[in-house]
């Protein structure tokens, strides 16, 4: 009894041990990266430099103002976007035109490279610069430093660009659009969120005094309010010394506005409008919970946190997806997540695409499931498939970590510099989700879920179509179906079995019957014993994947018109239907933590199959790739509700001008040729496939 008693005691003392250390991992600073330097100059201004050969000869430049469309006074709503225009007519070094003129004769191509965006808390500007000429760096940041504080605002240029930007304003107004301005309002209501779209009115735009158009510029664009992001084949500290002198001596006004964030009111009632157009093609509707403040990731419990919102997201839309691959699908797609448009805040939202059932059904059946979540919670199989997904797919972005493109870290620093985004670098990243990830508990992810109950403030909101068969809900009776799913009995979520292995019998192996080399080209060709030939070529553009393309002669030209929609859409519904004895929800979860797909293709003149792995998964891939050839899965159910669903997203496709206009295009083209190209097809088309 005594020793029992010691080694209890030993015991207890060990947990805790682990459960201090663990405690203090948790409040533990999250990591910074190491290879990118970090700064601030004595003026404010932040800078983020980083070295990345990727692309060779090549560097991405940002400037960043923390300021955006949120700020502007009545008398400017839209000229934070304008100010973004104005940053290209004409500067302290280049006059008019000529800064476009200079950056394309240096390679940069503007829209395509050179480009901006303006949005409510933000303004970026991007700039690719090549550096094939060592003095292109320089050249580089004097156009930041001109956008940061040397915009000429020449009274002839602002009227030129008024009209730039009230044809950029008009191109916006089509049904989506219409139906966004009437919903966007309410849904932030008691914010200026509600009342400053980065676009503007277009009555400030075109009458605007000179004075009112150059004062956010003047407000607003200073360097405690900047950012300046440099990465690309760089040298970091001479490039540091070069932004010390380009932005170093820049002022800050002697007085000045203070930068205030936005709030969002909590919302105290449910909420609810339905809208439509005549030129909508589908009925969405979308459930918005409260926006609450969001939390800034500073410790490595915050992350983990991060984490279990993730693993709740991605097991929540997996349900909802197997729902889109069922016999009678309830949606076209369904979608959840936190997010927000309000900078320092989240919200959780779910939203989905009517099917055939109609948008009463779609919304039914998606507060279903998010009630069948926040009541039950989730099955122990299904965060331990996501885990694994998770972490193969972090372990394949880790092992390609020295290819990642520079523009990919200059979107990462923004977002660093805008939204305080922790940046410890994908290798610390990768242990932390290595240590984090297996330890987060079912018990965490079901509170999660189930914490969503306590505030059910719902906005619900229904866009589409002004002429359907569907007799739509007023917005009362939209309300009252939402809260009605949530207050419905549901049943706990089944889990089923899957196989643990692709091919129940391994095929018979072939015979190389010759191997041929290619030094100019740097490939392998093989003839196997059928006939088959393969090309090899090794690369080093990623250290962890393997690609694959196949083809032979033929595709959709061997078949006549009767033939026509079902060579056209073979490929897409032997997919639909999934391989051997997997369907596609049961190939999903088979392929948990495995990084590999095969896709089956048939072009005009040629047919094949497409893959991509990691190099452990590479027999996984060509195991599928066996299997799309040789056991197809034929399930007539399946079929059917896909094609239900293409029958519901091609249903209200004319009502929209552009798909109207190409679809009359190409039946001219073509002289309404029975072989002509599938371009905008038609529900009744779908009806034409043969599945045999």
């Amino acid at each position: 009894m005594q020793g029992k008693l010691k080694c209890t005691t030993l015991l207890l003392a060990l947990l805790t041990v682990c459960g201090s250390i663990f405690a203090q991992t948790l409040t533990e600073k999250l990591a910074v990266d190491p290879n990118v330097k970090i700064g601030k100059l004595p003026n404010g201004l932040t800078y983020y430099v980083r070295q990345n050969k990727k692309p060779e000869n090549k560097v991405e430049m940002r400037l960043v103002v923390n300021a955006g469309s949120v700020l502007e006074d009545n008398d400017e709503q839209g000229l934070a976007h304008f100010t973004e225009h104005m940053a290209f007519n004409g500067s302290k070094h280049f006059k008019k035109n000529e800064l476009v003129d200079f950056l394309q004769k240096i390679g940069v191509e503007f829209g395509a490279d050179l480009n901006a965006y303006t949005g409510f808390d933000e303004t970026v500007y991007i700039l690719p610069v090549p550096l094939s000429d060592t003095g292109n760096l320089r050249k580089g940041l004097t156009v930041l430093q001109d956008w940061a504080t040397g915009l000429s605002f020449d009274t002839k240029e602002i009227d030129d660009e008024r009209g730039v930007v009230l044809e950029e304003s008009r191109l916006g107004k089509g049904a989506d659009d219409r139906m966004f301005r009437k919903i966007y309002p309410i849904q932030y209501a008691g914010s200026k969120y509600a009342e400053r779209l980065p676009i503007g009115k277009d009555s400030i735009i075109k009458n605007a005094k000179y004075d009112v158009v150059k004062r956010f510029y003047k407000d607003y664009y200073r360097p405690n309010l900047q950012a300046v992001i440099i990465v690309g084949d760089i040298d970091i500290a001479q490039t540091e010394q070069l932004i010390k002198e380009y932005f170093g001596s820049l002022k800050n006004p002697a007085t000045q506005r203070p930068r205030v964030n936005a709030k969002v009111p909590a919302r105290t009632t449910n909420q609810s409008i339905v809208v439509t157009d005549k030129e909508a093609t589908n009925f969405v509707t979308e459930v918005d919970y409260p926006a609450i403040p969001s939390k800034i990731e500073k410790t490595v419990g915050d992350y983990r946190s991060s984490l279990i919102k993730d693993l709740f997201t991605a097991m929540l839309n997996q349900r909802l997806n197997e729902l889109t691959r069922s016999s009678k699908p309830p949606f076209l797609y369904a979608s959840t997540g936190f997010n927000s448009y309000a900078r320092g805040y989240e919200s959780f939202s779910a939203f989905t695409v009517a099917a055939q059932g109609g948008p009463d059904t779609a919304l039914n059946a998606l507060m279903t499931e998010v009630k069948r979540a926040t009541k039950y919670g989730f099955t122990q199989a299904e965060p331990e498939r996501n885990k694994k997904q998770s972490l193969a797919g972090f372990e394949n972005m880790y092992n390609n970590r020295d290819k990642t493109e520079s523009s990919s870290f200059a979107e990462e620093y923004i977002r660093a510099f805008l939204n305080s985004e922790a940046i410890p670098g994908i290798a610390k990243e990768y242990e932390y989700y290595q240590k984090l990830l297996p330890g987060i508990k079912l018990e965490e992810i079901n509170a999660l879920a189930a914490s969503l109950q306590k505030n059910e403030k719902l906005f619900v909101s229904l866009q589409g179509p002004s002429e359907s068969n569907f007799t739509l809900p007023d917005k009362t009776k939209l309300l009252t179906l939402a809260e009605n799913a949530l207050k419905a009995d549901v049943k706990p979520y089944q889990e089923k079995a899957v196989a643990s292995e692709l091919m129940k019998t391994k095929p018979e192996t072939g015979a190389i019957v010759s191997e041929k080399k290619n030094e100019q080209l740097g490939t392998t060709e093989i003839t196997f014993s059928n006939g088959a030939k393969a090309i090899l070529k090794p690369t080093d553009f990623k250290n962890d994947e393997i690609v694959m393309t196949s083809f032979h002669k033929g595709g959709l030209s061997k078949y006549p018109a009767e033939d026509k929609y079902s060579a056209n859409y073979a490929s897409t519904v032997v997919q639909q239907m999934g391989i051997s004895d997997f369907s596609p929800v049961d190939l999903q979860k088979f392929m948990a933590g495995k990084i590999a797909s095969a896709n089956p293709r048939i072009g005009g003149l040629s047919a094949g199959i497409n893959g991509k792995s990691s190099i452990k998964d590479l027999e996984t891939m060509l195991q599928m790739v066996n299997l799309y050839f040789t056991a197809p899965r034929k399930d007539e159910t399946l079929f059917n509700g896909w094609k239900e669903k293409q029958k519901s997203q091609m249903q209200f496709a004319m009502a929209d001008p552009q798909t109207a206009f190409v679809d009359t295009f190409y039946q001219v083209l073509y002289q309404k040729n029975p072989l002509a190209p599938v371009i905008i097809p038609k529900p009744e088309d779908f009806d034409k496939i043969n599945l045999d």
